[in-house]
């Protein structure tokens, strides 16, 4: 067994069959210890530190079936969505308040509350404190969890895998691909800015759905569609400058069933390049 040096004084309480054994934990028993160890604060607290440039953690308890962590949360820190790797946890507050995210409901721990959740349980953790100056709350916790040391798996992704994703399910058509398609009649949606619009010209013919409105406008069960969004099997060509926001776009109107959904690879500019007719002057109005 693992004991801060801190807790050595109490190494007999934590000297007990459940918490040597290779077995997980329950819920209720996880609970206990973090409370157990919360209520040593006289011992732990000269360990703790509120770093404001990363969040401080310290073990100090490790076991067969159990490990037990101190952590400090400085104003406007957390942890973005994550498991613990197949492990049961739970975590008391001792001061401050903690914002935790989990299946779209946010739940803010206060000091004195303790929490629990099972091996497949995700959620993101934060200070709960709104002001992440240095003048903001602390927040201090203790965490327990079992099995002990299963690695932390954050979820989500950055940007890249984002638009990697995204484009491997579109069929990605050039300027010249995109143009017979247009023939053919599909529709060609330049999601561009009004600005970026001004400064680069524009496709004539091209239908301008501003993005923050581009699902809505699409959708054929949408209220607020356009005339033209007249059935899933429609054929749309998403466009922006250089082919990396629209396929986003693209990616998001599959979603919505729009399964012929897609986006010009290289944007605007690669369709100029191509010699394909554009215009400038001022912008077209959005619809």
């Amino acid at each position: 067994m693992f004991l801060h040096p801190r807790l050595e004084s109490v190494r007999g309480s934590f000297d007990r069959a459940p918490l040597h054994a290779d077995d997980a934990l329950d819920a209720e028993l996880l609970v206990d210890v973090a409370r157990e160890v919360a209520g040593l604060e006289a011992l732990w607290r000269p360990v703790l530190r509120h770093n404001p440039d990363a969040r401080f953690y310290e073990r100090l308890l490790l076991t067969g079936s159990i490990e037990v962590w101190l952590l400090g949360w400085a104003p406007g820190q957390g942890v973005r969505i994550h498991d613990h790797g197949g492990a049961w946890g739970a975590f008391t507050v001792v001061e401050g308040a903690l914002l935790e995210a989990a299946e779209g409901v946010r739940t803010t721990h206060r000091a004195g509350s303790a929490t629990w959740f099972g091996p497949r349980w995700t959620h993101s953790v934060a200070n709960a404190s709104r002001n992440p100056s240095p003048g903001g709350a602390i927040a201090t916790s203790i965490h327990a969890y079992s099995p002990p040391s299963l690695p932390l798996r954050f979820h989500g992704h950055t940007v890249n895998q984002l638009l990697a994703q995204a484009r491997s399910r579109l069929v990605r058509l050039g300027p010249t691909e995109a143009a017979e398609a247009v023939a053919a009649g599909a529709l060609l949606v330049d999601i561009r800015p009004a600005a970026q619009r001004r400064a680069e010209g524009e496709i004539p013919g091209a239908l301008v759905i501003e993005r923050n409105v581009l699902e809505w406008r699409l959708d054929p069960a949408s209220d607020a569609r356009i005339p033209e969004a007249d059935g899933y099997d429609r054929q749309v060509i998403v466009m922006c400058s250089e082919g990396y926001t629209s396929s986003l776009a693209a990616a998001s109107l599959n979603d919505l069933g729009l399964y012929r959904a897609t986006d010009l690879a290289g944007g605007f500019k690669a369709w100029e390049a191509a010699g394909l007719p554009t215009n400038r002057g001022e912008p077209t109005p959005v619809v």
